[in-house]
């Protein structure tokens, strides 16, 4: 004879495993989505962290991992929205600072939605290039000697670049789609020559001029 506190204990031990297994996600189940991987970047209310954009916590569950920029500069305040290529964010303007030698040695993307300044002053830094984003405004200097060893590829916003270092932005500059771009290039520096926006007369001695006109879109 079954005593009656034991059939109850029984229904109520078969009810709690039927819900353990009914919460139990499914073999096999890919909960992340391609679209939100870090590269190309995340939208501005995300963060990368291990290759994936997710939403950082705010308010006191928010803590800083020291990962801002290649430095491990803390972003600041606002670093729930910062994205992690930056080393700083001011605004919608993410500046990426890379100071040391042979710094940033992948390519420099800046982040799609954001406004970008650039800087590499480390020696042989930024080898790869810089790619500014596909519509927002783009400033880029490159003061190593041997920085931006690659070509530095603007969009379609204002792109301002400097390569003062010897040997800097060996690639030039690849601003055409941008609608007004400004160069300036040392004499040893941009020795690749510098695609500038149409018609003829942005180009002139070798440098992308944005004078008030054709030039000057924006």
């Amino acid at each position: 004879m079954v005593r009656p506190g034991a059939a109850l204990m029984a229904i109520v031990g078969s009810g709690l495993a039927v819900a353990a297994a009914a919460l139990t996600p499914g073999c096999g189940i890919q909960s992340r989505s391609d679209a939100f991987l870090c590269d190309p970047g995340c939208p501005v209310d995300r963060t990368c962290v291990d290759g994936w954009c997710v939403v950082e916590p705010t308010g006191d569950a928010a803590v800083s991992d020291g990962r801002a920029g290649d430095g491990g500069v803390d972003a600041g305040p606002d670093a729930a929205q910062c994205p992690a290529v930056c080393s700083s964010c001011a605004g919608t303007t993410c500046t990426i600072a890379c100071t040391d030698p042979s710094s940033c040695a992948a390519i420099v993307r800046c982040p799609a939605g954001w406004a970008c300044d650039v800087t590499c002053s480390g020696t042989g830094s930024c080898s790869e290039g810089v790619v500014c984003p596909a519509a927002g405004d783009c400033s880029v200097t490159c003061s190593g000697n041997g920085s931006c060893g690659s070509d530095v590829k603007c969009g379609t916003g204002r792109c301002t670049t400097s390569c003062q270092g010897t040997g800097s932005c060996a690639a030039g500059v690849d601003c055409q789609m941008a609608c007004q771009c400004t160069t300036d290039c040392a004499a040893t520096a941009c020795s690749g020559g510098n695609q500038c926006p149409g018609p003829g007369q942005c180009t002139q001695a070798g440098q992308c001029v944005a004078n008030i006109g054709a030039c000057r879109r924006c």
